[in-house]
């Protein structure tokens, strides 16, 4: 009796796999592609692009960070670890440890923007003001102490955001932006947040809020700030021909770390991505291509 049981459950699991479309049964999902959140957006595209190049390979996307992706690849969790910043030296050391050999491929160009809420009247701001702002001792607690009032802040009380210290932007920001001058450390009582969507939509909520991301979130409930080098100084508006050109003061580079020289599947994936029909699909992102391309659209 329980052997006519096991039998009806078998055919009854080939009967279903049979009635799958062949399509699904030939997915395949092998590659993991895994860390910065500032690259999900651009590494999101890419997957669902590939998929027109190649229907049998599936590439698995999530963020978390820099930091995040980096630690999966040195534990053997991921195929691609996507960083929007170098390689730490205790990462090459840690990764030396676990006989994991780093390459680094760039595939792409971004700008950390800093965010402002629509309603905000400041133009632009300097690196020694955002020190000022977000630096560990700063003396900018106030928009007032910037000469402005914030229409809807009511006590104009700057709520500082940032995203978490795993995050590759986190990383930039506090050597770029905060600097020497303040050892390189945030201020006390600063809201982390996990994700970049999630900081934009804080501050586009918030009157009294700054914080900073990638430039492929902006939306319109949110301004970008021109960024200029010195106080009263000219000013760059963060856009893909400013991070292409390096104009605006805080371009970065894109990277993909792989464990060896890629091959296999693995390689001709990046070989696309550095391709002009992948950098094509980075562009009509907000991330700013290798080179320049004639797309379509």
């Amino acid at each position: 009796m329980k052997t006519n049981r096991i039998l009806t459950a078998l055919l009854f699991l080939g009967a279903v796999l049979l009635s799958l479309p062949l399509a699904a049964q030939s997915k395949r999902i092998p590659i993991q592609n895994r860390g910065s959140d500032s690259m999900v957006i651009a590494v999101s595209a890419w997957s669902e692009a590939y998929q027109k190049v190649d229907e049998h390979i599936g590439v698995a996307v999530s963020g978390g960070g820099s930091g995040t992706g980096i630690a999966a690849m040195i534990n053997g969790l991921t195929d691609i670890a996507n960083s929007s910043r170098p390689l730490f030296k205790k990462e090459i050391r840690m990764a030396q440890e676990a006989g994991v050999d780093l390459q680094e491929h760039v595939v792409g160009y971004d700008a950390v923007a800093v965010y402002l809420h629509h309603d905000n009247p400041i133009v632009s701001l300097s690196f020694e003001q955002l020190g000022e702002i977000f630096g560990r001792g700063g003396k900018v607690t106030r928009w007032t102490d910037l000469g402005i009032e914030v229409p809807g802040c009511r006590d104009q009380k700057i709520v500082l955001v940032s995203r978490q210290n795993s995050s590759g932007t986190y990383a930039y920001f506090r050597k770029r932006a905060i600097g020497k001058k303040y050892r390189n450390k945030f201020r006390t009582g600063i809201l982390s947040m996990q994700g970049s969507k999630d900081l934009v939509e804080l501050v586009g909520h918030t009157p009294c809020a700054i914080g900073y991301s990638s430039f492929a979130y902006a939306t319109a409930d949110v301004k970008t700030a021109c960024i200029a080098p010195e106080t009263g100084g000219a000013c760059v508006e963060p856009s893909i021909g400013s991070i292409t050109d390096k104009s605006y003061s805080m371009s970065r580079p894109l990277y993909m770390f792989t464990n060896g020289q890629p091959e296999g599947e693995i390689k001709k994936y990046i070989d696309w991505v550095l391709s002009d029909a992948g950098q094509c699909v980075l562009s009509e992102r907000h991330y700013a291509p290798l080179r320049k391309l004639a797309c379509e659209g």
